[in-house]
């Protein structure tokens, strides 16, 4: 059963004796299949970093947001998140649902259940990350609902936009999945010093990239890929002016 399946909030594990909880330090947004299981997991390893009970806790679903239409979000649902957050004394703790960049109404709702925290966001090429997202195993009768979500699942400049109404520069961090796959001391020290840690922390595995398209389950011709990067583009465009920093030459489909 999901999270609020009975109308209620879900109900976190024992706070750990000698540990505090609180709103997270930290909360990554977005995206499915662009890494962010592998980038979550080098976060985990600076030693000022406490693991949560689960890395997606999915909180704030469908579900919710069915309630919070009728009923709005209340105090005691915001400490409801809140105790999914147990950290002992000086360590910072966070979590990281890739499905939460596409609620558009979860900004304002994050920015009171997460007042100082900071947001990551990890982006992937658009048209790799819907083969990835496609590529996955499931029930035939599933692959076309997916293909469709991850086809819309490619337009980030839409969804980041009320992301950046309500977060600051400092207080979103914009990734890419093939920078931190091509130089992962440098993004991963980054990330260290955008969450407040000392970025001089090298995790042992940190060079280990998710898999990558190749050889996956599914292949897209030249023409479908070059109709999906026609499709993407002006989005692309959109969100270069988003994220100036975003390095387009790694997206190589959108500098043709």
């Amino acid at each position: 059963f999901p999270p609020w399946a009975d109308g209620s909030a879900p109900r976190a594990p024992a706070c750990p004796a000698g540990m505090t909880i609180g709103s997270p330090d930290f909360v990554g947004v977005g995206v499915p299949k662009a890494g962010t299981s592998w980038w979550f997991s080098l976060i985990l390893a600076h030693p000022d970093v406490h693991g949560p009970v689960k890395k997606e806790l999915l909180y704030f679903n469908r579900v919710f947001f069915e309630r919070y239409r009728q009923q709005g979000c209340t105090d005691g649902d915001l400490q409801a998140y809140h105790d999914w957050f147990p950290r002992p004394t000086g360590a910072i703790t966070g979590e990281w649902t890739p499905s939460y960049l596409f609620s558009y109404q979860l900004p304002p709702l994050l920015r009171r259940a997460a007042p100082n925290g900071k947001v990551l966001v990890l982006l992937r090429d658009p048209v790799e990350r819907y083969l990835s997202d496609i590529s996955r195993r499931m029930p035939r009768r599933r692959l076309r609902n997916v293909r469709y979500r991850g086809f819309a699942r490619g337009f980030y400049a839409a969804e980041l936009a009320p992301w950046e109404q309500e977060f600051g520069p400092s207080e979103m961090l914009v990734l890419q999945y093939e920078a931190c796959a091509l130089r992962p001391g440098e993004q991963l020290a980054a990330t260290y010093r955008f969450l407040g840690l000392d970025d001089g922390h090298r995790p042992v595995a940190r060079q280990r990239p998710v898999i990558g398209t190749a050889g996956l389950a599914w292949a897209l011709d030249r023409d479908t890929r070059s109709r999906l990067a026609d499709v993407y583009a002006s989005d692309v465009a959109d969100l270069a002016t988003l994220v100036p920093e975003l390095d387009l030459s790694l997206w190589p489909a959108f500098t043709e």
